[in-house]
């Protein structure tokens, strides 16, 4: 009995190793941005009418956002000073999503813009990121 009990114990534990080794993916099962339409950090001639952002594994649709705010880089540092919130909110869908996107109004003049999205993966865990979009017609 105690040797099966050993033998279990052991199994479990290369298991477990095996596992972490060979998959460790499985440890950072965090929702991460796999795409953006219009692509992250380019410029665009033809005004998006929405920013959809595609994500690794599903997201709670409504304890996730997007925001997009008319910014500025400072030559210096190179931090973003944000100005008006531009979007015109998110476009609904459903509950658990892999996929969320922002409207954006008809009216947006050119310049840079910064998108922040956050979301809750359905594992529980927020996940934040950030990106530019340059709007030059």
């Amino acid at each position: 009995m105690k040797l099966l009990k050993t033998l279990c114990t052991v199994f479990r534990w290369l298991l477990v190793t095996s596992l972490t080794l060979f998959f460790p993916a499985l440890l950072l099962a965090h929702a991460s941005l796999l795409r953006a339409a219009p692509a992250a950090d380019t410029q665009v001639a033809n005004l998006p009418s929405e920013i959809r952002l595609w994500f690794s594994e599903s997201v709670e649709h409504r304890f996730s956002g997007i925001t997009v705010h008319r910014a500025t880089r400072d030559a210096a540092t190179g931090d973003f000073q944000l100005q008006d919130r531009v979007d015109a909110g998110l476009v609904e869908g459903p509950r658990v999503t892999r996929e969320l996107a922002v409207k954006l109004p008809q009216t947006l003049a050119p310049g840079l813009y910064l998108v922040q999205w956050q979301v809750l993966s359905i594992d529980s865990h927020r996940v934040t990121g950030k990106f530019t979009l340059t709007y030059a017609p």
